[in-house]
């Protein structure tokens, strides 16, 4: 019944949110593609106001994270906030077309920061609610893939946009690039509110029965119930009054936490070395080849790191261990930022851009692995999620203008600034490992984490 169970969660819940973050992502990073259109020219960009117009998006996504999140748990309807959220960003790509100059485009790609802060941590929370701690990483592997996979196919779709709609009822090509995806996202978005289900106690679809068996698998997963009855008692003798307080109960308790600290330095440091993920068809131009050739030689860095990804956390799943896991994807990353620092040779360096976004098999693991590594309350976690997420996104404010304009195409700055943190990276992961090792000799002995009961059987996955 459980197989049964999950092979219905999947396909209500996988399909759709792998869709939502496709288009989640070609909302995000398509200002990268129209670059190679007439954007900079059309709107008269001069100096770092194009990198200011990529950066911004990610003050108000960072903003917005953890209030998001908690207001997320506290409305308890994943199914309608989602895809509103996704309706709200799709709207505003949709008005990015129309943008005549540099304030105008600053300031919208700064509201679809906000629309889209709801998107990433609250999918992850939503997830944690649905899988225990063996069958998430698989999950949000699979889920994250729908970035990669938009990696690939934004360079295509810009391709065949740019070439053929030129001037097309009068809009620049790059106008029509905005357009047409902000249209695909709130068409999607609109459809996610009449498939997505809510939270397991709270899905209509399932019958008594599944909707107990989901219950109960994940009480069974940690040894405690999937609510905030756990807030008050971790937090103060009564139970907090409102769900404000109840919230910031959550959040308090997320930032006070050592486990919760670790993965923020752990999540930061690769971020810093994934926000190439917002330079990366200009890492690739500066190989020399024309915009066509250059668009479509994004995308097999991109797949490639979509199938690898999955591999591992499949692979970390079925072993139950995350940190070795964690730590071969900055390692290639690491080779790569080093083959390009020394080489200016143009099959050397391509090769290298296949090992530069192996950063990403380490980041769906890593959301994974905190919300294993904090199980309950889900206030707290939802918390958590926010707020290491929060980390992982203020480098994309950073990493645009290591890559600045005239450092092309050794970018000496830029890869060197990666590596490091690459290293630093994966020394993270190693310390999260033993810090976990040290709390499960505590519950093996008897004792509690955070309110967890070692007796119960719950220990934390290294």
């Amino acid at each position: 019944m459980e197989r049964k169970l999950k092979m219905k969660i999947d396909a209500a819940i996988l399909p759709i949110v792998i869709a939502m973050y496709m288009l989640n992502y070609l909302d995000r990073n398509n200002i990268a593609a129209a670059k190679f259109g007439s954007l900079v020219e059309d709107l008269n960009l001069t100096g770092t106001q194009y990198s200011s117009c990529v950066s911004i998006l990610f003050v108000s996504y960072t903003l917005m994270q953890v209030p998001s999140n908690l207001i997320l748990e506290k409305v308890g309807h994943p199914s309608i906030y989602l895809p509103a959220a996704m309706a709200i960003w799709g709207l505003l790509s949709m008005g990015t077309a129309f943008v005549k100059g540099y304030r105008e485009l600053l300031y919208i790609r700064f509201l679809i920061g906000f629309a889209e802060a709801a998107f990433y941590p609250g999918t992850v929370f939503y997830m944690s609610c649905w899988y225990t701690k063996y069958e998430i990483a698989k999950r949000s592997a699979i889920f994250v893939c729908g970035s990669w996979i938009s990696g690939a196919f934004s360079g295509l779709v810009a391709y065949g946009v740019l070439e053929n709609l030129e001037g097309t009822f009068g809009l620049s090509a790059w106008r029509w690039l905005f357009l047409i995806e902000g249209t695909l996202t709130v068409a999607a978005a609109l459809i996610a509110m009449r498939v997505l289900p809510n939270l397991p106690a709270t899905t209509r679809w399932l019958s008594k029965e599944e909707g107990l068996l989901s219950v109960l698998r994940m009480i069974e997963d940690v040894g405690q119930q999937d609510d905030d009855s756990a807030a008050s008692s971790l937090s103060s003798p009564t139970t907090p009054p409102s769900k404000f307080a109840s919230a910031m109960a959550g959040f308090v308790m997320a930032v006070k936490d050592p486990k919760v600290l670790i993965i923020l330095q752990m999540m930061f440091s690769l971020a810093i070395t994934g926000g190439i993920n917002t330079v990366f068809p200009t890492i690739v131009g500066s190989l020399g080849f024309s915009r066509p050739k250059t668009l479509l030689l994004t995308a097999p860095p991109w797949i490639l790191c979509s199938i690898t990804s999955v591999i591992n956390s499949f692979h970390s799943d079925k072993t139950g261990e995350r940190c070795m896991h964690m730590l071969w994807g900055p390692c290639l990353s690491l080779l790569g930022f080093l083959i390009c620092i020394f080489t200016t040779s143009t099959i050397l360096r391509y090769i290298a851009m296949l090992f530069l976004l192996q950063i990403y098999n380490s980041w769906s693991l890593g959301f994974a692995w905190i919300a294993t590594t904090v199980p309950r309350p889900p206030i707290k976690r939802a918390a958590a999620v926010a707020f290491v997420n929060i980390g992982g996104n203020v480098p994309n404010i950073i990493v645009p203008f290591l890559f600045y304009q005239g450092s092309e195409p050794k970018f000496y700055l830029g890869f060197g600034v990666c590596a490091l943190f690459a290293v630093l990276g994966m020394l993270g992961a190693l310390a999260l490992k033993a810090h976990l090792r040290r709390l499960n000799v505590t519950l093996e002995r008897g004792g509690k984490v955070d309110g967890l009961d070692g007796k119960t059987g719950f220990r934390f996955i290294l």
